[in-house]
C-alpha cells in the first residue's frame, strides 16, 4: 500500500477516535454577591453610582456645585444576597444605607450570597473638576465689567483666636473643604490651627468663614484652602495677639474658692470681642466706692483703691483661674446703673465696683489692663 494512504487512514482513525470522545466540563456559577445598583439621594439631584463587579468598586462622580457633607445611598442586590456589617450581621436595605462623610477613603460594603461567599466593594468619590481656577482673598473688588474679582495679593493682619473671612469663587457652599496654616519661610503646616466655620453663598462670590485656634503663636504665614478639588494659597496673613476679653466675675464666689475665667473666642461679630492670652504674670483685684451703692459693713474702707493680690493657680491662652482671696469681706455688693458703662480695650464693659487686672507677660502691653469686673449690678461673696 502506497505510503499516502497508510497516513490517510491513520488520520481518519484518529479524526473518528476524537469524535467519539465527549469531555463534560462542570459549570461554574458566579456567586450571586453583587450590587446592581446603587442611588445617592440626599443631593438637589440624585447620583447614580457605577458598580463595577471585577474591581469590586463603586464610584460616585459628584458634580463640583453639590453641597452635601454625607452621602445617602440606597441599594439593590442580586436575588439572594444579603449586605452585611464589618461584625457580620444582616444590613436592612429596604431604606437608605448610614450616611458616609463625604471626606471618608476607603469606605467598604460587603455583601454575601447563600453559600456565605463574600464580596467587598470599596466605595470611591470623585469630584467632577471646574472650569475656573479657585481664586480667593480676604478682600475683593469689581473689575472694569463690574465684575467682582478676590484680592489674591491683599494681605492681611488677623488676631489669634478670631474668626476671618475668605472669600472668592468658591461656588459650592459645601463644607469638604480642608484649610491648611502654612508658616512662611519654613512650609511647615501648623497643626489643628484652622477650623472651618461655615460658608455662605452670595450673589457674585462665596465667603468662607473659618477660625484661628488660640493654640496659634504669633507670626507670618499663608492658608490654602483645597475644596470640591480645588485648591488656592491666600496672600500673607500676619496673626499676633490681641487683648483679651474675660468679662464678668461669677455672680456668687467663696473665700479661698478657684475662680476660672474664659475669654471670649471667635463670633459672628468678627474680631470685636476675640482675643488670647499670651500669659499673665501678676493678677489683683481693686474695689472702687465710686461704683459701689451696697457693700458689707465688715469692708474696710482702706482696700477702696488697693491692688489685692490674686493667687494664679492654672492658665491657658483661654482661660485663667485664680483664688479668690480669703480677706474680702463676705456679703452682697451692688452696683448703680447710672455709672457703670464705659470703654477699655476697645470693648463696652459695666463697672460693678470691682475689677480684676492682669499684668501679662507680653511686650508691648502695659500692666493693670482690665479683664474682668464683678458681675453685673449685684453679687455675692461666701465666707470660706
Amino acid at each position: 500500500m502506497p505510503l499516502i494512504w497508510c497516513l490517510l487512514l491513520t488520520c481518519a482513525a484518529f479524526i473518528f477516535q476524537s469524535c467519539t470522545k465527549t469531555e463534560v466540563v462542570p459549570y461554574e456559577k458566579e456567586p450571586a454577591n453583587t450590587i446592581t445598583e446603587y442611588k445617592v439621594i440626599n443631593g438637589t439631584e440624585q447620583l447614580n453610582g457605577v458598580v463595577d463587579n471585577i474591581d469590586n468598586s463603586i464610584t460616585v462622580y459628584i458634580p463640583y456645585y453639590l453641597s452635601i457633607d454625607y452621602l445617602v445611598p440606597t441599594v439593590k442586590l442580586n436575588e439572594g444576597a444579603t449586605m452585611i456589617d464589618n461584625a457580620g450581621n444582616d444590613v436592612d436595605i429596604r431604606e437608605a444605607l448610614e450616611p458616609v462623610p463625604f471626606d471618608t477613603v476607603g469606605y467598604k460594603y460587603r455583601v454575601k450570597d447563600a453559600a456565605n461567599v463574600i464580596r467587598a466593594y470599596t466605595l470611591q468619590i470623585v469630584i467632577m473638576p471646574h472650569k475656573e481656577e479657585l481664586k480667593l482673598g480676604y478682600v475683593g473688588y469689581y473689575d472694569a465689567n463690574s465684575i467682582w474679582r478676590a484680592n489674591d495679593t491683599a494681605t492681611k493682619t488677623g488676631i489669634i483666636n478670631s474668626r476671618i473671612r475668605i472669600m472668592g469663587n468658591l461656588q459650592s457652599t459645601s463644607r469638604n473643604a480642608k484649610l491648611n496654616l502654612v508658616e512662611k519661610g519654613t512650609n511647615k503646616i501648623i497643626p489643628n490651627a484652622l477650623k472651618l466655620y461655615d460658608i455662605t453663598s452670595g450673589a457674585q462670590f462665596y465667603t468662607l468663614f473659618a477660625d484661628v485656634t488660640p493654640e496659634v503663636d504669633p507670626g507670618v504665614y499663608y492658608i490654602t484652602v483645597e475644596q470640591q478639588g480645588r485648591k488656592d494659597t491666600l496672600p500673607q496673613i500676619t496673626l499676633d495677639h490681641k487683648v483679651p476679653y474675660f468679662g464678668q466675675l461669677p455672680k456668687q464666689m467663696k473665700q479661698g474658692d478657684i475662680v476660672t475665667l474664659t475669654c471670649y473666642g471667635p463670633t459672628s461679630n468678627g474680631e470685636v470681642y476675640s482675643g488670647s492670652n499670651p500669659g499673665v504674670k501678676r493678677a489683683y483685684l481693686i474695689f472702687t466706692k465710686q461704683h459701689l451703692t451696697v457693700y458689707p459693713a465688715t469692708f474696710p474702707s482702706s482696700l477702696f483703691g488697693t491692688p489685692i493680690e490674686v493667687e494664679i493657680t492654672s492658665q491657658t491662652r483661654t482661660q485663667v483661674s485664680f483664688r479668690f482671696p480669703e480677706t474680702i469681706p463676705a456679703g452682697v455688693y451692688s452696683s448703680s446703673s447710672s455709672t457703670n458703662s464705659g470703654i477699655y480695650d476697645g470693648y463696652s464693659i459695666n463697672y460693678a465696683g470691682m475689677e480684676m487686672r492682669f499684668d501679662f507677660d507680653y511686650a508691648g502691653w502695659t500692666p493693670g489692663r482690665l479683664q474682668a469686673l464683678g458681675a453685673y449690678l449685684s453679687y455675692e461673696v461666701f465666707p470660706k
